[in-house]
This record gives structure tokens, C-alpha cells and sequence, in this order.
């Protein structure tokens, strides 16, 4: 009787060990990564990337910085990430520009980027202008007052092949020539210009080209 206790004690205290070993590894495992972490990590790596550029005047690498951030911040909340790729799909096709795929293992999610701050107006004009992409389609209808000047008021942004893309402004460049980007009016006074020329040269107005493009 005296060994069949030993033994039952011996199998007890190897199944608590097991038990606790299995506890500690079940703690200690990597939590399952959704979209909806990608996309929160992604939302403020992007704000911490805007106020970085503010603060230095531009970024080195701006896909290097927001990957960068978005890999620490998802290993703060305890997530496995393996290094972050950003996917710009606007290399090839201009109506991917108001958005970016952040790729983490085989999980991919589609940030888009509005609601975020302008960093090249607000490093170039001090100005605090949150991206938002113009409800008024197509862009030639602007050439009726009243959309001119909702669009003015909503200070809205609009897909341009030839302006720059949210990290083209995060550098603190005012092209890109490897990423369709967008534009926004500036105004002052009663005139106005598209924010990438109006950097470039300081004048007012508009070319054919954007007169073309607005309908004006």
C-alpha cells in the first residue's frame, strides 16, 4: 500500500508540473495578431512619423520610420511581429494613393490614410489640415462656384499623378517621381494655388494644367 501511495504521489507531482509547464507556456506564447492591431499600431506610428517630420523638418526614410515604428509597437503590446513591409501600391496605379498595405507575416490590412495630418503644410505653412479626399467627382466639376468653394472651405485633398504622396511629404519633398500622390488648394485673400506648385514657385493661381484638371 505504502508503494502504490509513492507512486500515486510521483504521478500527482508530475502531472502539476506538466500542468504548470503547459500554464507557463500558454502565457508566455505570442498573442494572435488581428487587423485591428496592424491598423492601430499603423495609426499611431503614422501620427508619431507626422510629428517627428514636424519636429526635424522632414524625414530621412519615411517607410523606413513608420515600419520601423509600427514592428515596435505591436512587440510592446506583445505581439511576435516580424519585421513590417509597407506596399505602395500607387507606384502603378494613382487611386492608391490615400492608402498604404502594411503586410506583417502572411497578414495583410489596408490603412487608409484619412484624418491624417498634412506634415509638408504644416512643416512648409504651420498650417494643421487633416487629409480627407474631395467628395466632388469628377474633379472638372469644380468649375461651378459652389463646389470651388465647398472644396476651398473643406480644404479637400485630390488624386494627382504628378503630387506627392503622404511619404514624399513626410520627407519634406514636394514630388515624387515614383509614386502617383495628391493635392490640395492653399488660399489666401482670395487667391488660391495647388499646394505642391505653389512650395515650388510662391506664385498664385493655377496652370493649364490643374485648370484643366478642376475645370476652370
Amino acid at each position: 500500500m505504502r508503494q502504490y501511495h509513492k507512486a500515486l504521489l510521483v504521478a500527482l507531482a508530475c502531472a502539476l508540473a506538466l500542468a504548470a509547464g503547459l500554464g507557463r507556456a500558454y502565457l508566455t506564447a505570442p498573442k494572435p495578431l488581428t487587423s485591428a492591431e496592424v491598423l492601430g499600431a499603423t495609426r499611431r506610428s503614422v501620427d508619431a512619423a507626422v510629428d517627428a517630420a514636424i519636429e526635424l523638418g522632414g524625414l530621412d526614410d519615411a517607410e523606413a520610420f513608420v515600419a520601423k515604428t509600427i514592428m515596435e509597437d505591436l512587440r510592446r503590446q506583445g505581439f511576435a511581429a516580424p519585421p513590417i513591409r509597407l506596399i505602395r501600391q500607387n507606384d502603378l496605379n494613382p487611386l492608391a494613393a490615400f492608402f498604404v498595405i502594411v503586410a506583417v507575416g502572411d497578414l495583410e490590412v489596408r490603412f487608409d490614410i484619412e484624418g491624417t495630418r498634412d506634415p509638408l503644410l504644416a512643416m512648409r505653412l504651420g498650417m494643421d489640415v487633416r487629409i480627407r479626399a474631395d467628395p466632388f467627382h469628377p474633379y472638372a466639376s469644380h468649375g461651378e462656384p459652389g463646389i470651388l468653394a465647398a472644396c476651398l472651405e473643406g480644404r479637400f485633398y485630390h488624386l494627382a499623378p504628378e503630387g506627392p504622396d503622404l511619404f514624399a511629404r513626410l520627407e519634406n519633398r514636394t514630388s515624387d517621381p515614383y509614386h502617383f500622390g495628391f493635392e490640395t488648394f492653399v488660399a489666401s485673400g482670395g487667391r488660391f494655388a495647388v499646394d505642391h506648385a505653389f512650395l515650388e514657385t510662391g506664385v498664385w493661381g493655377l496652370d493649364g494644367l490643374h485648370r484643366e484638371r478642376y475645370g476652370l
